[in-house]
């Protein structure tokens, strides 16, 4: 487990005193803090001419932020946009990334499958043409045939005829 870091301000103050003559021994009295700490502290000073953190081990990311968030941006405004387009955007501002590299930023955003948003069944013409037909038969009687008068069983599901009238389509004579 590792223990918390100190701030900036006490690993500063432990080089300005070592700097000033004193011992470790002295330093971690002062500032009441371990001898090893301040021994690490001044280690570490020594060999990188810093008291900052230091950058973690690791790979570099090959996208920047600033190119990162303009995929993210791209993925969320246009549900359709596939990686290819999104590779070929990327290759034009930065070097050119993996298809599994892009794919990588978008899940770790939370998105996912980027497809489009479902077409409405009915198009506005389609609602203007249900319309028309509805006006002109408003003052029709209900004429409304429930089951088959043939005499055979119906190979479907039979509508009772306590279900109501709204779920059967008027018939034509």
């Amino acid at each position: 487990m590792k223990n918390k870091e100190h701030t900036r301000q006490v690993r500063d103050t432990v080089v300005k005193k070592f700097k000033a003559g004193f011992g470790y021994k002295k330093i971690s009295q002062a500032l009441n803090i371990p001898r090893s700490t301040v021994q690490a502290i001044i280690l570490k000073w020594k060999e990188y001419q810093t008291t900052a953190n230091l950058p973690r081990p690791g790979r570099p990311s090959k996208l920047s932020a600033h190119t990162r968030r303009r995929l993210i941006r791209d993925a969320a405004k246009r549900p359709m946009i596939t990686l290819d387009e999104l590779q070929r955007s990327t290759a034009e501002v930065e070097d050119s990334v993996h298809r599994t590299t892009i794919s990588r930023i978008l899940h770790k955003s939370g998105l996912y499958g980027r497809v489009a948003r479902r077409k409405p069944f009915l198009k506005d013409i389609h609602e203007k043409c249900r319309l028309k037909f509805a006006t002109s038969h408003l003052g029709d009687t209900p004429n409304i045939q429930i089951q088959d008068h043939s005499g055979r069983k119906p190979d479907g599901v039979c509508k009772r005829p306590e279900t109501g009238m709204e779920i059967c389509l008027p018939t034509r004579q």
